[in-house]
C-alpha cells in the first residue's frame, strides 16, 4: 500500500520517487541551480566554497568552526582557509567562544549580511523553466516541496 492509500504495484512508487529525485537533482545541481549558484558567486566575489560557507553563517548566531567542518565533512584546516577568505573580504569574523577560548566561532559581519541577502535573492529566483508550468502546477509543486521540506530533519550544525 502506498502512502496515499493506493496500491503500490511492483515498486512503481519507488521508481517514481527515484525519477522525481533525479529531476530535482538535475535542476538544482546540473542545470539552472548550478548556473544560479555561479551567478551568486560572481555577485558576491566568492568562490563556491566561500559561498557555501556564507550560506551557513548568521550575524546573530556564531557557529563553531568545528561544526562547519563537521557539516561539510571536511578537514578543519579547509574551513580555516574558507573563513580566512571570508574575513579577508570583510564578510565574516572570528570570535572566541564565551566559555571556551579554544573554540573559534564565526559570525557574519554587516557586509556579510548584505552579501548573504544578495546571494539568497539570486539563488531564490525561480528559473525560467518554471514558465512551462501553469499557476495550478506551480502551487501544487510548492505544496509538495513544502511537505518534503517539513518532513526532512534539518542538517545538524
Amino acid at each position: 500500500m502506498s502512502s496515499d492509500g493506493g496500491p503500490d504495484e511492483g515498486g512503481e512508487r519507488e521508481a517514481a520517487a527515484g525519477e522525481a529525485w533525479q529531476a530535482l537533482y538535475s535542476l538544482v545541481f546540473e542545470r539552472e541551480g548550478q548556473l544560479r549558484f555561479h551567478e551568486a558567486c560572481d555577485a558576491t566575489g566568492l568562490a563556491p566554497g566561500g559561498l557555501k560557507t556564507l550560506l551557513r553563517l548568521s550575524a546573530d548566531h556564531p557557529i563553531p568552526m568545528r561544526d562547519l567542518a563537521d557539516f561539510f565533512r571536511c578537514d578543519p584546516s579547509y574551513v580555516t582557509s574558507l573563513v580566512d577568505g571570508l574575513e579577508a573580504a570583510g564578510l565574516a569574523e572570528r570570535r572566541s567562544h564565551p566559555t571556551d577560548r579554544r573554540v573559534k566561532m564565526v559570525v557574519l559581519s554587516r557586509a556579510g549580511v548584505d552579501a548573504l541577502a544578495q546571494a539568497r535573492k539570486i539563488l531564490g529566483e525561480p528559473p525560467a523553466t518554471f514558465d512551462v508550468l501553469s499557476t495550478a502546477e506551480v502551487l501544487r509543486l510548492r505544496a509538495l516541496l513544502a511537505k518534503l521540506t517539513a518532513a526532512e530533519p534539518p542538517p545538524q550544525v
